[in-house]
């Protein structure tokens, strides 16, 4: 049988009593074809619990769990099993923090013990390769919260972590796209690109913010 650790990526390992015999749960699904005798372990931990600790191991690191991801081997767990195991997930009152957000694409999970809901978002515009939504996301929320414009160059940070040519090109692509028409850009004195929402905000207090964060604060300390 393949191990957990199989699938994790390179920096990643689980935790011996998770990567051992923890796992067991996954056996229930697939029995052995020939039964072998092994020590009897004594683990306390039901299969929703061990889920929930697999998801709150990939929050601490910043990446969501996607639902699919148990239906693929090594897990291979079958869609009644996976829809009932979820559920009684969502129920159990050991495992309040695991919350789901649902994309496009897949449902994912998250604890909200190391991940906000803002961040989880963040992520799942990631993983499912949707540049110009995460982008325009990300500008309403600074500007709707704070508020303020949104650099840039924050985008080349993680969660998204995007190449250059990457964002000019959404930002090309979303000139021409009416779901976007509220999505400007602004410049500082010093040459500095932000981008902001008309929605939540005015081109004249935008490039007064930017200017603040970019030039004059650092001339009125």
């Amino acid at each position: 049988m393949t191990n957990v650790s199989d699938v994790l990526t390179p920096d990643e390992t689980l935790p011996d009593e998770v990567d051992g015999h923890k796992r067991q749960w996954l056996q229930a699904f697939h029995p052995p074809v020939e039964q072998v005798s092994v020590p009897q372990v004594q683990d306390p931990a039901n299969p929703q619990a061990i889920v929930a600790d697999f998801i709150r191991q990939h929050s601490v690191s910043g990446q969501l769990v996607a639902r699919s991801l148990f239906l693929l081997p090594p897990y291979s767990v079958p869609e009644t099993d996976l829809s009932a195991l979820l559920d009684a997930l969502c129920l159990d009152a050991n495992s309040t923090d695991i919350t789901c957000v649902q994309g496009t694409e897949d449902a994912y999970f998250y604890s909200t013990q190391t991940m906000t809901a803002n961040y989880a978002n963040m992520c799942v515009q990631v993983v499912e390769n949707d540049i110009c939504l995460a982008i325009a996301e990300a500008v309403r929320f600074d500007c709707r919260t704070y508020p303020r414009p949104y650099k840039v160059a924050m985008l080349m940070q993680p969660p998204y972590s995007f190449e250059s040519q990457q964002v000019t090109a959404a930002l090309t692509a979303m000139e021409m796209h009416p779901d976007y028409a509220d999505i400007r850009t602004v410049e500082s004195s010093n040459a500095e690109p932000y981008l902001f929402s008309e929605r939540f905000m005015s081109y004249g207090k935008a490039y007064g913010l930017c200017e603040w964060l970019e030039v004059e604060q650092y001339q009125n300390p």
